[in-house]
């Protein structure tokens, strides 16, 4: 039982099939007979996501304890200055109206320091941490992409996508190359 579609602009099935014979005509009239056009328009597709190997493979998963473990000392120095300046600044506003002019201006000028010093090192701490977080990266993308090109090689696909609104499961290789990467 066939199904027709209609929407807005007509039947969708003639308009495929007008579309696909205009582009059989097209390649057919530049010397490529139908049967490679045929084979060009059915090429072989596998699809990865990009996004779910970069969180679950192993390879992944040791960069983010090794980032973990090299930030985390800066990371708690970093806190500790905050609660610092939180706690200076929160005595500040409980003594301020009881402090002569001029030590309640040395104290505020001693704060805006701090808090200059506080950026200063979050924003060191957020540049290193990013610059790390691409070099690690980039040494993951090379490895996924490795393998890839060792499946699509194998299986003799024509096209991997990393990006796809639909995606037969049969053509998903996202599993194979988590367990590549992952070394079963």
């Amino acid at each position: 039982m066939t199904q027709q579609h209609t929407s807005f602009f007509g039947n969708h099935g003639a308009l495929q099939r007008f579309g696909a014979g205009l582009f059989l005509s097209f390649l057919c009239a530049f010397g490529m007979s139908a049967a490679q056009a045929a084979d060009f328009s059915a090429g072989r597709v596998g699809f990865v996501n990009l996004e779910r190997v970069l969180k679950e493979s192993a390879p992944a998963k040791a960069s983010q304890v090794k980032l973990e473990k090299e930030f985390s000392a800066r990371q708690k120095d970093g806190a500790a200055q905050d609660t610092a300046f939180k706690s200076a600044v929160t005595k500040f506003q409980t003594d301020a109206p009881v402090l002569a002019e001029a030590k309640r201006l040395e104290q505020q000028k001693k704060l805006m320091e701090q808090e200059r010093d506080l950026q200063r090192t979050q924003r060191s701490f957020q540049e290193d941490l990013n610059k790390r977080k691409n070099e690690e990266l980039q040494k993951l993308l090379v490895s996924v992409n490795k393998a890839v090109k060792d499946i699509a090689a194998a299986e003799k696909l024509d096209f991997v996508l990393q990006s796809a609104i639909f995606v037969d499961p049969k053509n998903d290789l996202t599993d194979r190359v988590l367990k590549m990467l992952d070394g079963n």
